[in-house]
């Protein structure tokens, strides 16, 4: 009662993909990062390394031009406007070596006191303006490390960009719940988003 007196409800919503009720923050996350899917699948094997929480690509034999990638798997949370739920996407970011390697480095420790910076790929329903085809837009972010057991938070800089403008101020429930059924329609793609 003390909620709905504020306000506060909790977030549901029905889904169009199985026509269930969802009750809860609405989480979605990406099993890869956007880049191991431009590494030809025969060639997954030997260019690619890829758990949960930590992703690793070299270049191709023979391409003295192309870098490797470095990729941590970190949360990036929308505040959902009337409610004290956040949409949340477990999503990728592009990280130094450097970086890279100070998490690795220190990753079954509290991290809390640190972070980085760098880029995410813009892969993610509703927000992925760019044209079929074109390459991806990349929205420039620290990333805030967690404790021990937890993974990073995302905080997208300032910018015009629709992600960037509904992590600021929030989104209303009826975007939350169209952006949620985008994301349980996705989920059909089996090796993208779980």
């Amino acid at each position: 009662m003390f909620k709905r007196l504020f306000g506060k409800r909790q977030f549901q919503y029905k889904c169009n993909a199985c026509g269930e009720l969802h009750q809860g923050s609405p989480s979605f996350s990406f099993r890869f990062p956007t880049y191991y899917f431009d590494v030809p699948e025969g060639d997954r094997k030997d260019r690619t390394f890829a758990s949960d929480d930590l992703c690793h690509i070299k270049p191709a034999k023979g391409d003295d031009q192309g870098d490797e990638i470095f990729c941590i798997r970190v949360v990036l949370e929308i505040p959902i406007q009337g409610t004290d739920a956040v949409f949340t996407w477990g999503v990728w970011v592009a990280q130094s070596k450097d970086s890279f390697e100070k998490y690795v480095e220190t990753f079954g420790q509290d991290q809390s006191s640190l972070g980085s910076l760098w880029w995410l790929p813009v892969d993610i329903p509703f927000y992925n303006l760019s044209d079929a085809g074109a390459p991806l837009e990349h929205l420039e972010c620290d990333i805030q490390w967690s404790a021990k057991g937890q993974r990073p938070k995302a905080y997208l800089w300032d910018s015009s960009h629709p992600l960037s403008i509904d992590q600021r101020e929030g989104i209303s429930w009826r975007k939350a719940i169209k952006i949620a059924n985008l994301a349980n329609h996705a989920c059909s793609r089996k090796d993208q988003v779980a």
